[in-house]
């Protein structure tokens, strides 16, 4: 077959129109273009077409990775994830492997940074924060050694988080009650829960009872 026409469409792709082949034309990115050598004119056989499709394919997975990446990590998993809405599972494992293997992925170390955000920030509790790092394509043992290592206790972040949203929801029966419930939802324990919110409600020089009943 042969190529009769090379038409930039859009960013860096190119249609390739085709005499004698279904369809008229392909897409193939610039670098991959210029690398393969083809020109108006050249032919080639269905195989070199296949080929050069694949090694497009990748090039286009990769560029939108690194483009993923220069906005924030990833996990692995997770950007293999998301090349998948524009390549094939196939090669958007070859592509994220490799990525990996030059370093510019790491789910060990990302595990960590995301745990410490999570728990700094939004002061999740540490079964929380296992469950966004698994969420995020994280293995086990990776997700498990990045919370070991995290230093503050759930109970320090249920009270953050009292003070930073709850700290007037602490008057009553009820209004602890409906703190309790908030602070159960965000994912801290029973027993947390209730330490917090006694040791809240005594810094706010609240009467004291004996059983909250939490």
């Amino acid at each position: 077959m042969r190529i009769i026409e090379l038409k930039k469409i859009r960013g860096q792709q190119y249609r390739v129109t085709l005499e004698g082949y279904e369809p008229e034309f392909v897409t193939v990115d610039a670098a991959t273009l210029e690398q393969s050598g083809y020109r108006e004119g050249s032919f080639l056989d269905e195989q070199v077409l296949n080929e050069l499709l694949t090694l497009s394919e990748k090039n286009r997975a990769r560029s939108r990775a690194l483009y993923y990446l220069s906005g924030r990590d990833y996990a692995a998993k997770e950007l293999e994830r998301k090349l998948t809405r524009c390549a094939e599972r196939e090669v958007a494992a070859e592509v994220v492997e490799r990525l990996t293997e030059v370093g510019l992925i790491n789910d060990r170390e990302y595990a960590r940074r995301l745990a410490r955000d999570l728990q700094q920030y939004r002061h999740y509790p540490r079964r929380r924060i296992l469950q966004e790092l698994y969420a995020k394509g994280i293995g086990r043992e990776e997700a498990a050694e990045a919370v070991a290592e995290l230093e503050e206790e759930d109970l320090k972040q249920a009270l953050a988080l009292i003070r930073k949203k709850y700290y007037n929801r602490l008057s009553d029966r009820a209004a602890r009650d409906k703190t309790a419930a908030a602070l159960a939802r965000y994912g801290f324990d029973y027993d947390t829960v209730r330490r917090a919110i006694q040791a809240a409600t005594e810094s706010a020089g609240e009467e004291n009872e004996t059983d909250y009943g939490y």
